[in-house]
């Protein structure tokens, strides 16, 4: 099949070209004019300058192509990036719907997140019907990533198959600009972290690709499918890690006062350093308010599978250990 991939040199979206390379589809990848393709480097893969908010570019990418991986986005807690946000986001994902149509292509699987699905205040876990409910705390993400799903779900009226599919908090290899594994790099050079408490539902970035093929293959059109794994409390997370690298740690508690405090005197400063901070107030009310979720719809309907997070941080831990980005601690 032959497929183009925008965001094709972020960490999923590498993750995903590999898969699909691996699998035997010609692949075509929508890259930056400033963006090094080095984690493609050696691809059997095509590549087409242009950007999600550059419309004939996306056009020019979609000649030719039965199926679109949509997975360009910009994750950000950061209010200065709001506006830029919207643009790659919602008005991107508009573009994408449009060139789409435009070059009649068959389906588009959009990469969506938990972010555009709501959170639930009784602990249960938050399915696809679940209600978004994130507006009233103006998170700019959430609220980008909402707004692009919609924008992606328009293209079935015009005669596109559109699956969305939405990932939860993913780990895994090829995290060059250390999205979650941060997260190993902090354990692996302190032996204390102070941490809020809290629950996030994590999922192996091989089994998120395997769960793109899926969308693609057998997907529902209009149909949204959550793809996560397993639930961690914070606390727990950073000691799984720590017994990953061979070492003890200490995790202390983060009252919500000191961690927004933390947080609003990052933001001011960053308003000078003009630098995101990694602490924001929006990423505070985000890990307070933010539950677990349901797979159980991409179980049943694409065959979406599950690796246990302990075999993927050990995986993480051998790629980052392989490429320079950690020393081999054990």
């Amino acid at each position: 099949m032959k497929v183009l991939v925008t965001g094709g040199t972020g960490f999923l979206g590498a993750n995903l070209v590999h898969h699909l390379v691996a699998r035997g589809d010609q692949v075509r990848v929508l890259k930056r004019r400033r963006t090094p393709p080095d984690i493609l480097a050696g691809l059997p893969v095509e590549f087409v300058e242009g950007d999600v908010t550059d419309a004939d570019s996306l056009l020019r990418a979609c000649q030719g192509v039965e199926g679109v991986y949509h997975v360009a986005a910009l994750v950000s807690y950061w209010r200065p990036r709001r506006a830029w946000q919207h643009r790659v986001n919602v008005e991107g994902t508009r573009n994408v719907v449009e060139a789409a149509a435009r070059a009649a292509v068959r389906r588009i699987v959009h990469t969506s997140s938990i972010a555009a699905i709501g959170f639930r205040a009784d602990g249960q876990p938050a399915d696809e019907d679940t209600q978004w409910n994130w507006g009233p705390h103006d998170i700019g993400y959430c609220t980008t990533k909402h707004l692009g799903e919609q924008e992606a779900l328009e293209g079935n009226a015009r005669g596109l198959e559109v699956v969305v599919v939405n990932p939860a908090v993913i780990f895994g290899p090829r995290d060059v600009h250390r999205n979650t594994g941060r997260l190993l790099t902090m354990v692996a050079h302190h032996s204390v972290l102070v941490w809020p408490d809290g629950v996030i539902t994590t999922c192996d970035v091989d089994d998120v690709c395997a769960g793109h093929v899926a969308a693609m293959e057998r997907g529902r059109p209009g149909r949204r499918y959550i793809l996560g794994g397993e639930h961690w409390r914070f606390p727990d997370l950073i000691h799984a890690v720590a017994e990953l690298l061979g070492k003890k740690v200490r995790v202390l508690a983060a009252p919500e006062w000191l961690e927004s405090l933390v947080a609003w005197s990052l933001y001011g400063m960053s308003r000078v350093t003009r630098r995101e901070p990694a602490l924001t107030p929006e990423l505070v009310t985000v890990r307070r308010l933010v539950g677990t979720y349901s797979s159980a719809r991409a179980l049943r309907e694409l065959g979406y599978p599950q690796t246990p997070l302990r075999q993927t941080l050990e995986k993480t831990y051998r790629w980052y250990v392989e490429n320079g980005f950690l020393k081999d601690r054990r």
